[in-house]
């Protein structure tokens, strides 16, 4: 047992003010005291010395502690890869991968039973999912090879537990789809951050001979709302394996609907070359194994879901041709999203009116009065009437400027399904006074009523008033408002100039979504849903600065997105009954997520509106499923989808027991390619990246039983003891709060006593 003192502020600061008050009641005190007896005068002094010195030691806060220590078992987890790659019959003896692994475990299993008394074993199977088993399984029938994702998953699994290591055991080849795609090195660092080193057994070769030929198209990217007459970019990566000094022609094309109806699918036509569009092009490489880019492109000419479709044509003497292609939809959509902007003159708003270029959106400006006119500005009425506009962005303008009757209006709106999104500015949020207005329910943003600002005063500790650089979090990345390249989203991002001050702000709850943040994790972009709407705040009001910097398009795409996805357009239809499905491309097997909902002649959305669900498989075969309501949001699920190529979804509705317009048909592809076995090649690169970047190390499988020998005998899995503190306060408790009290009570008790109160 030890005293032990965490003072309030550092010890030179409490030792001023101790002495400080010391000097108050000797300087003080006496002199207001000196006309009473000299006992009574010292009774006083001692009292009044007495609570000083309490205050003095509930400054330096001590404690009586408790030292301990317990000895915490070390866990080793092993983790095996058990997709359908490792049935790759590459490893020594004609053994598949998964065999091969099998084997490894078998064979260092005695060295196991060597450890047990100092680390307790445990052993995993992944695929999409880290799975604790008994033993790993013989069988390797993952879908799917998602090493972010299981990475992630040790990271939470291991909180509260002295994880000595993992020992991976894979093919290293990330293979995984949405919404387990989380980069590998990503979640390495961050087991690297925590010291829990990965110890990484690379399995398996490249999966093909070395000269054999073969093209493969991979990770095909287009938006997946576009627009009539607008040009279209397509990328996407043509792998190519002993094709040196053969010229590959890549071509796109769309589907042709004509004369088509809703559940038929159309032929694959080639686009017609324009100056703007290039829907072919023809690729050559002096290597035997390289991955080359492609950007193709094409100008849809009239509105509806389309089927996309990147291909090589194939080569003589190829070993695969499935793998040739890859296929999506688009929804090209036309005109027709109205925006109400409501700010003070300001480059923010003039650059932000360029979207007004766009087909597809109109921006009506309300321009609101600076400085003294400021209140004199009249609001238009007719901007918050029911079903007017589809979003509304508020900028640099007070809430005393709306008024309460607009702003119970604007309220309305956005609970009817309209989208809001506030903007940066000296009087936006808090500091404009929202915090005590209807939006204080509806935005992200946590406000408080103190917050507000008047005059030309400016409250420093809620504004950067220096230049704020703003960074994607990885969900941002990943989100439809962040995407400005769909192949190097990170590097444009990081190169764009940086916002002229921001406001200070701070996520409402957990359930906001932070999209980006300041280099200091601070939010500078939040979106949320609220009911039936979307709902954002952004900190900054300088967007215009990449607009100036020469980032024009990227200033465009980042402004026309965020309209889009605050008016549910991104991936939506005109018509009174809709039905969505995200992603487009499915694995056979894998879920398909649907939405669906109706809408009034106005476009509020009807909450009353019921649903019936058919899927019609490629063969023609209709299947009824049942649609599920949660709240608001009406959804359905498809699964056991197996066959490859299209899948139509046909969405009813009625109400009161009456049809209610015409169904609503899209669509989901069921990739004919297999994700595991496409391209089963090894990724021995990958898997030395994620053990350098945990401080682990990468294991050949025929050193893997010496190298646990070598770890056991340098101590690495021996019982560590964990040195544990247990602090009692003694000035945090009702005995020191009643002696402090029992002082001062004493001490006017004798002053009223000696006649001095």
């Amino acid at each position: 047992m030890s005293v032990v003192f965490d003072p309030i502020w550092s010890w030179p600061a409490v030792a001023v003010v101790a002495a400080g008050l010391l000097l108050l009641v000797a300087g003080t005190y006496p002199r207001r005291v000196r006309h009473i007896a000299p006992g009574r005068r010292r009774l006083l002094t001692g009292l009044r010395l007495a609570a000083v010195a309490a205050i003095v030691l509930a400054m330096l806060r001590p404690a009586l502690r408790f030292d301990s220590s317990e000895k915490k078992t070390s866990i080793l987890y092993v983790v095996t890869d058990a997709s359908r790659s490792m049935n790759t019959k590459d490893g020594t003896g004609g053994l598949t991968r998964r065999e091969a692994v099998i084997k490894l475990v078998s064979d260092i299993e005695p060295r196991f039973k060597e450890i047990a008394d100092e680390v307790e074993v445990r052993y995993f199977d992944f695929s999409t999912e880290l799975t604790p088993v008994e033993k790993p399984s013989p069988n390797a029938e993952g879908t799917q090879t998602a090493l972010g994702a299981v990475l992630e998953a040790i990271h939470r699994g291991s909180q509260g537990q002295r994880l000595v290591g993992v020992l991976l055991m894979s093919d290293g080849a990330q293979r995984a789809l949405s919404p387990l795609d989380a980069d590998p090195r990503d979640m390495a660092r961050l087991l690297g951050q925590h010291q829990i080193p990965v110890f990484t057994v690379p399995i398996g070769g490249s999966g093909l001979a070395e000269n054999a030929l073969d093209i493969a198209v991979e990770d095909l990217l287009v938006d997946p709302l576009v627009f009539e007459k607008k040009v279209v970019p397509v990328t996407a990566k043509v792998r190519l394996a002993g094709a040196a000094g053969r010229k590959v022609t890549v071509q796109l094309l769309v589907e042709d609907r004509t004369g088509k109806k809703p559940g038929e699918s159309g032929e694959m036509k080639i686009p017609e070359t324009t100056r703007h569009a290039k829907p072919r092009m023809t690729i050559e490489t002096t290597r035997n194994a390289d991955v080359i880019p492609v950007d193709l492109s094409f100008i849809p000419d009239r509105p509806g879901e389309f089927k996309l479709r990147l291909e090589v044509i194939p080569q003589d003497g190829e070993l695969r041709e499935a793998n040739n292609r890859l296929e999506t939809i688009v929804a090209v959509q036309k005109g027709g999203i109205k925006v109400a902007y409501i700010d003070k003159y300001r480059p923010e708003m003039k650059y932000l009116r360029a979207v007004n270029n766009s087909d597809k959106i109109q921006l009506d400006f309300q321009l609101v009065r600076s400085g003294k006119f400021q209140p004199q500005t009249d609001i238009d009425p007719e901007l918050f009437k029911p079903g007017k506009y589809d979003a509304y962005i508020l900028g640099d303008v007070p809430a005393e400027v709306y008024g309460a009757e607009r702003l119970k209006q604007l309220a309305a709106r956005v609970n009817e399904g309209a989208g809001l999104l506030m903007i940066g500015g000296f009087r936006s949020f808090g500091s404009g006074g929202f915090a005590e207005t209807p939006l204080a329910d509806l935005l992200p943003v946590a406000m408080l009523s103190v917050e507000k600002q008047s005059g030309d005063q400016i409250d420093t500790s809620l504004h950067y008033l220096t230049p704020v650089k703003m960074v994607p979090t990885q969900r941002g990345l990943q989100h439809y408002l962040m995407r400005l390249d769909p192949a190097k989203n990170r590097e444009v991002w990081d190169a764009l100039a940086p916002l002229e001050g921001a406001n200070k702000l701070r996520t409402k709850n957990e359930a906001v979504e932070v999209l980006a943040e300041t280099p200091e994790h601070a939010p500078v972009l939040m979106a949320h849903v609220v009911g039936s709407a979307r709902v954002a705040a952004f900190a900054g009001d300088t967007t215009f600065q990449w607009y100036l910097a020469g980032q024009r398009e990227a200033h465009q795409r980042f402004w026309r997105q965020m309209i889009l996805w605050l008016s549910h357009k991104e991936a939506d239809t005109d018509q009174p009954v809709w039905a969505s499905v995200e992603p487009r491309n499915f694995s056979p097997r894998q879920p398909a997520p649907l939405k669906m909902g109706a809408r009034s002649e106005t476009g509020a959305p009807l909450n009353d509106a019921e649903f019936a669900v058919t899927v019609i498989d490629p063969e023609g075969k209709p299947q009824s499923i049942p649609a599920r309501k949660s709240g608001d949001q009406n959804t359905a699920e498809v699964t056991g989808a197996t066959l490859p190529g299209d899948w139509w979804v046909k969405v009813s509705a009625t109400r009161g027991g009456q049809a209610y317009s015409f169904p609503a048909w899209t669509r989901f592809l069921v990739d004919a390619r297999d994700l595991e076995m496409d391209n089963p090649a090894a990724d021995p690169g990958l898997m030395r990246e994620i053990a350098e970047l945990t401080g682990g190390m990468t294991i050949p499988p025929e050193r893997l039983d010496a190298t646990l020998g070598e770890k056991s005998k340098n101590g690495d899995f021996t019982l560590r003891e964990v040195a544990q503190h247990r602090d009692h306060r003694l000035y945090d408790n009702w005995i020191f709060l009643v002696a402090f009290v029992a002082l001062m009570t004493a001490e006017w008790a004798c002053r009223k006593q000696f006649g001095l109160v």
